[in-house]
């Protein structure tokens, strides 16, 4: 009898390291795919500060040309008050300087980032919508794109997302091509097109083996 039992509690031991062996697989995955998510929003937050860093900087000396420009238009209406004051036989129409707007797609863009942090992706859109609307320089394009492609993926609306991640690959020089390649597959994947997804994220390992999302496209093909 005390044999039959020692056979059976055997039995149970090994059955029940079998069964935590499976279970810590499986959570051991889970974790690494938690942990690759967790890594892909850090580098894209840091991506989006880096971005608000420079344009803080750029709106800094556009701050500082207009006020020169300010100072300069008021030494303008000085002078002409002191030519106005002198006498003269005929008085000659003097013109009012135009005191300069400074108007920065750099200063919009930037704000278009602001709502997007926020989560207030529509009114992102629409900023960086305008912002593409009337002209804006090459390198600032294709971030507009992607942002907006960002902004729909925020939205649910992945085949707009797509559309515009799609347009970053039109620029011959853009520091965004990875981010826009890698949404692409996640926009597909979010749509349950997972066939696409990896084959869009094969795609992406294929071009760009050293972007630092490589590990979250191998997790989620593994998947």
């Amino acid at each position: 009898m005390r044999r039959l039992f020692a056979v059976l509690l055997m039995v149970v031991v090994i059955s029940s390291i079998g069964f935590w062996g499976c279970g810590s697989s499986k959570a051991t995955a889970e974790k690494d795919a938690m942990a690759s998510e967790l890594e892909a929003a850090r580098q894209k937050l840091d991506a989006l500060s880096n971005e608000n860093s420079q344009l803080k900087q750029q709106l800094s000396r556009l701050e500082q040309e207009n006020r020169n420009l300010t100072a300069k238009t008021a030494q303008l209406e000085t002078l002409l008050d002191e030519e106005r004051s002198k006498p003269k036989n005929v008085q000659e129409p003097i013109s009012e300087p135009t005191k300069n707007i400074i108007t920065s797609v750099d200063i919009e863009y930037q704000t278009a980032l602001t709502l997007f942090k926020q989560r207030k992706y529509s009114d992102a859109a629409s900023k960086l919508q305008n912002i593409l609307k009337y002209g804006v320089r090459d390198d600032l394009a294709d971030n507009c794109y992607y942002w907006l492609g960002e902004a729909y993926f925020g939205m649910k609306d992945y085949q707009n997302a797509i559309a515009n991640f799609e347009k970053v690959f039109t620029y011959k020089v853009s520091e965004k091509k990875d981010d826009a390649a890698i949404m692409i597959a996640n926009a597909y994947w979010e749509m349950g097109n997972k066939k696409e997804a990896v084959k869009e994220y094969k795609k992406f390992l294929e071009k760009f083996p050293a972007s630092p999302y490589v590990k979250r496209a191998k997790a989620r093909i593994s998947e």
